[in-house]
């Protein structure tokens, strides 16, 4: 085994200070009953927040921007790189790891889709299955080494508690309650061994989170900053179909004798008081179609006793919802760094600035591949290789294809500049990237040369053109350099 490189430093001779190198205080994550507290209001703390989160993973604007999200998570593709300068047993071991991704029960892909369930609900536990890859066990292979049987989510529904270390430091467990997924008897045989809840040591579930803070093993959700705009656009929606389903604009008013609003209304008055509130209130909230009126009258003036009448302003309709609606869309789309969904439905918007916008999304998404990477390089790589008894110092590592695809005419001209100017060396490695990035061709082997013949040349004579007549690239003298005019020059 290779000694990592330590550049020949040893411990100096100089005095050293007495500190304690040990952790002393904590990170102050709120945690009650194996409940995290942090967040203050009741709708998006856990376990209520589930159900928000399905709800608003129904409303169509966010829909579209979290299936965006999936759908470009599954354009990536994903692959096990030795470590630079690797042995011929590392590069074994590399490709041991790409083995596993396609020797699970379920595909990679599902594996990430289950994953980027994160993106909701703000992390996602997915548990650690071995196997040895046998015939026997449904492995492809027969060597006997410890790979992969299955990495299964664990729904974020039956999730109950964490379980931290006594100094509250260290997430040890997570513990998993099937009460409410039990219903028709599917889980009974687990239900009898822990009485409804599993709980999951630390070592065996993997947890990937969306921009944790304070370590919070629940994470942030996406969906977290667009609950206040997605809580009142829903409002408003509401409150506009009432009134197109009613076409009515204004406020229901019921009126009732006096005498059953007085403090000295009998028991049957406050009764029949009550009724009427109850059918004002409903139709405010739309629970009521119409209503019932007595055809009673005062027997000295002849005025009807119960009288029902909208009270509306002389203008009609004093909002303009849609416009309102739009601003909260933006607001929500805007969170989910996906609002160049809205470009080109209100007629305004640029292939540019939408160009740019999706960037914008490209790099959140990036952050959020670097987050499923880092787990797998820090936990199911390293474990993997505990189980088969290797202690490299060095380790294989997942990596991820670009999200964007190349720009075919941007990458001729960084080319064509680059070697025209010799900045680089060309090598296997550049030539590779040339051949992968360029033409999606398959990299020679990284020991093979390259061919002398195809080694650029720099035969680029940009920016001779103001030269003495003979000595540039006229051959007699002009007035003014057209060359510069060029901006492939530039």
């Amino acid at each position: 085994m290779a000694e990592l490189d330590t550049a020949g430093l040893e411990s100096g001779d100089a005095s050293v200070p007495r500190i304690r190198m040990g952790e002393v205080g904590t990170t102050g994550l709120k945690v009650s009953n194996k409940v995290i507290l942090e967040e203050a209001r009741t709708e998006l703390r856990w376990p209520k927040v589930i159900n928000t989160y399905k709800n608003m993973q129904k409303d169509a604007t966010i829909n579209s921007a979290i299936n965006l999200y999936k759908m470009m998570l599954a354009r990536i593709d994903w692959k096990v790189e030795a470590p630079k300068g690797a042995t011929p047993e590392q590069e074994k071991k590399a490709a041991f790891l790409q083995q596993c991704t396609d020797d699970m029960e379920a595909t990679w892909a599902s594996f990430i889709q289950d994953v980027s369930s994160s993106y909701v609900y703000g992390f996602s536990v997915q548990e650690k299955v071995y196997r040895r890859r046998l015939k026997a066990t449904g492995s492809k292979f027969n060597d006997g080494l410890i790979g992969w049987k299955k990495l299964p989510i664990r729904s974020q529904d039956t999730i109950s508690g964490w379980v931290f270390s006594e100094d509250g430091r260290d997430l040890q467990a997570v513990e998993q309650d099937l009460t409410t997924v039990n219903q028709y008897g599917r889980y009974n045989s687990l239900s009898a061994r822990n009485g409804n809840v599993i709980t999951i040591p630390r070592n065996k579930f993997m947890l990937f989170r969306v921009n944790p803070e304070r370590d919070n093993p629940e994470g942030s959700s996406m969906l977290k900053n667009a609950w206040l705009a997605w809580k009142y656009r829903t409002g408003i929606e509401e409150q506009e179909a009432i009134g197109i389903t009613r076409n009515m604009v204004g406020t229901p008013v019921i009126k009732i004798p006096a005498i059953y609003l007085s403090p000295d209304a009998t028991e049957e008055q406050k009764s029949i008081r009550d009724y009427y509130y109850n059918m004002v209130r409903n139709l405010e909230r739309n629970e009521q179609s119409g209503i019932v009126l007595p055809n009673a009258y005062d027997p000295e003036s002849r005025q009807p006793l119960f009288e029902f009448e909208l009270l509306s302003v002389a203008s009609g309709k004093q909002y303009d919802t849609s416009a309102i609606i739009t601003r909260w869309d933006y607001k929500i789309l805007t969170s989910l760094f996906a609002d160049f969904l809205k470009l080109g439905q209100d007629q305004v918007g640029s292939f540019a600035l939408a160009g740019a916008k999706t960037s914008i999304m490209a790099m959140a998404i990036e952050a959020r591949l670097r987050e499923i990477a880092d787990v797998l390089n820090k936990d199911l790589i390293p474990q993997t290789f505990a189980l088969n008894g290797w202690d490299d110092e060095e380790l294989p590592k997942f990596t991820y294809t670009d999200l964007d695809e190349e720009d075919l005419d941007e990458f001729s001209k960084l080319v064509q500049r680059i070697f025209s100017v010799n900045a680089i060396e060309f090598d296997r490695e550049i030539a590779n990237i040339i051949r992968e990035r360029g033409f999606g061709a398959t990299p020679y082997p990284k020991d093979q040369p390259v061919d002398e013949d195809l080694l650029p040349q720099n035969r680029s004579r940009a920016g001779d053109g103001m030269k003495t007549a003979g000595d540039g690239t006229s051959t007699s003298v002009a007035g003014q350099d057209e060359s510069v005019d060029n901006l492939e020059n530039s």
